[in-house]
């Protein structure tokens, strides 16, 4: 009995270590990286995904990976479906061949993605978004009208409005240079 106990702890301690984590758009880590379908740790126990990770066909089938930092990740062929990766960075991220059926991707940003050759039937795209000079290499069917319809959002770098702290000390800099011409 104290034998069987014991080999069944060494098995949940060693798949528990070799369980990947995935590096958040703040730096935070999430670890081990959780199963949209099971609520617990997700099977995936390859790289750990993060900035310029190789993920070249990794299975992350049902996985909870939202505000994930994947900038420059080589997502190319990897099985996504069903995956949340809302508010997700993937700028410059090749997703070419990657499988995204029925992943939601609602506020990511896709700036320079490769978006070529994948499977997108399905997913939910509202509030992604990319910059104008930076723009992704899209998909067959791809077009403006198509992006429009799904909620891709076009951001131009040119027109940003300043945030409102940046607004604020600018406003107090003019208010002290006219008191500073009356004297």
């Amino acid at each position: 009995m104290r034998c069987s106990s014991l080999i069944i702890i060494l098995l949940s301690a060693a798949s528990a270590g070799d369980a990947a984590w995935y590096q958040k758009v703040d730096g935070t880590v999430v670890d081990p990286i959780k199963s949209i379908a099971t609520g617990g740790s997700h099977s995936y126990s390859g790289n750990n995904l993060k900035p310029f990770a190789n993920l070249a066909g990794a299975y992350l089938f049902y996985a909870d990976l939202r505000d994930a930092d994947l900038s420059g990740a080589n997502l190319s062929g990897a099985d996504l479906v069903l995956a949340d990766l809302s508010g997700a960075k993937l700028v410059m991220a090749d997703m070419s061949g990657a499988d995204l059926n029925l992943t939601v991707l609602g506020g990511a940003d896709i700036s320079g993605a490769i978006l070529a050759g994948g499977d997108y039937s399905g997913v939910t795209w509202g509030g992604a978004f990319y910059r104008t000079d930076n723009e992704p290499t899209w998909a067959t069917g791809m077009d403006s009208a198509w992006r429009l319809g799904a909620g891709i959002i076009a951001v131009d770098p040119t027109n940003l409005v300043p945030e409102p702290s940046t607004l604020l000390l600018a406003l107090f800099g003019l208010t002290l240079v006219k008191r500073r011409l009356r004297c």
